[in-house]
């Protein structure tokens, strides 16, 4: 579906943010909706994310979709990259061996985070919090490093003299934003479940609506606050997708192979005609 979308969006490439962003926040909606619906949450409760997804079938629809969404987002991933390693194979920006090597830790970050969504949405933390943990861990932790490490990368093509100053701020501000969405999310989340456990042991059971319902909420809150924040960030990449252009894919069919179906080995002269001929995905940028 990735490559379908790409090609889909060719010339258009300044959407697959809006259509990242859209798609999944769509996500947590519907299987928010069907989980109130088929009572695993009550209408009252605005639980965390992942409670949204804990029974069949909301479950089912959850993992499905973020599983989509997060190879959409990896997709976002690796089209910024190959704009920023244009900029700098290109245009001759200083210390361009340095900063591809951010540019790759950046790549490197960005498709960790998007398996992390994956880990979070298929491994239920109410019966898999190992995984589950790890996941978030990823999403979030690595999500935040992966987005300033962009907002970094944006402030120095904006020194080179390319990129816009307007993008460069919001994602500063963005970064900002979620660092402390993601501090509170976890303080909050610490304090629910110290008290959540003390509260076991005297036989409560329904310690967010209780004792702690104020922290409880500000904790589920800040929670989508934080998911929110990586897929807003992600859409400051429309202003750059804009200058960029996709090349369909296409095969270079070898018919000295398969012709009257028999297999035989090839010339390395062909053999490098068909790899010097063969282009799967090309990014022209036009800065």
């Amino acid at each position: 579906m990735s490559l379908a979308c790409l090609v889909f969006l060719r010339r258009r490439l300044y959407l697959l943010p809006l259509i990242t962003a859209v798609w999944i926040i769509m996500a947590f909606f519907i299987s928010y909706g069907i989980s109130i619906k088929s009572g695993s949450v009550q209408p009252n409760d605005f639980p965390y994310i992942s409670y949204t997804a804990i029974e069949a079938p909301e479950r089912c629809v959850f993992g499905q979709l973020i599983n989509i969404g997060a190879v959409l987002l990896g997709m976002n991933v690796w089209v910024r990259y190959l704009f920023v390693k244009e900029i700098f194979l290109k245009k001759k920006v200083q210390d361009v061996i340095k900063w591809q090597r951010v540019n790759i830790a950046g790549i490197i970050l960005g498709f960790l985070s998007a398996l992390g969504i994956s880990m979070v949405a298929n491994f239920q933390t109410v019966v898999q919090r190992g995984p589950h943990y790890v996941g978030a861990g990823l999403a979030f932790g690595l999500g935040l490093a992966y987005c300033w490490l962009q907002t970094r990368l944006s402030w120095k093509l904006r020194s080179e003299k390319y990129g816009n100053h307007f993008v460069a701020v919001a994602q500063l501000v963005n970064s900002i934003a979620l660092t402390v969405f993601l501090l509170l999310f976890a303080v909050t989340k610490i304090i629910y479940k110290v008290q959540e456990a003390r509260d076991l042991k005297k036989g409560i059971t329904d310690t967010k609506f209780t004792t702690v319902p104020e922290v409880y909420l500000v904790s589920t809150i800040s929670e989508w606050l934080v998911a929110t924040s990586v897929l807003t960030f992600a859409l400051t990449f429309m202003w750059d997708f804009r200058a960029l252009v996709m090349e369909t894919p296409r095969v270079n069919v070898n018919f000295e192979l398969i012709e009257n179906g028999e297999t035989r080995s090839v010339t390395n002269g062909t053999q490098k005609n068909s790899k010097d001929d063969t282009n799967m995905n090309t990014i022209n940028s036009s800065v």
